[in-house]
């Protein structure tokens, strides 16, 4: 899967990223990239994975319920076994990447391929 070009797309810097995860863990940083979007591009990027037959939606196991995309902050998932974090750039950076960097400290990805 190759991540389109978007005009609100911005790389979240590795140095933010490890350091969100040394709040998390004290396991040795992964392989993980971040990425923000504007609403709707963050949208559209969520409508690209859920239609990729490889990847799993875990909101009603998180959750325990299912509801709107527009509710979605952030969400994580596995390519060619790196970790991608999409972010809502409307959302806090920070408590999206602590949020999902302990899924992925866990064991548990928002979705995965």
């Amino acid at each position: 899967m190759k991540i389109p070009k978007l005009p609100s797309a911005r790389s979240v810097s590795t140095k933010l990223l490890r350091s969100v995860w040394k709040k998390v863990s004290s396991k040795p940083f992964p392989d993980i990239y971040g990425y923000a979007f504007d609403d709707k591009d963050f949208s559209y990027m969520l409508d690209l994975l859920k239609k990729n037959p490889f990847v799993i939606d875990t909101r009603v196991e998180e959750y325990g319920l299912d509801f709107d995309n527009k509710f979605i902050e952030a969400c994580t998932f596995v390519f060619q076994e790196k970790y991608i974090i999409l972010v809502k750039q409307s959302a806090d950076l920070v408590d999206s990447l602590e949020h999902e960097l302990q899924h992925i400290n866990e064991g548990n990805f928002a979705v995965e391929s």
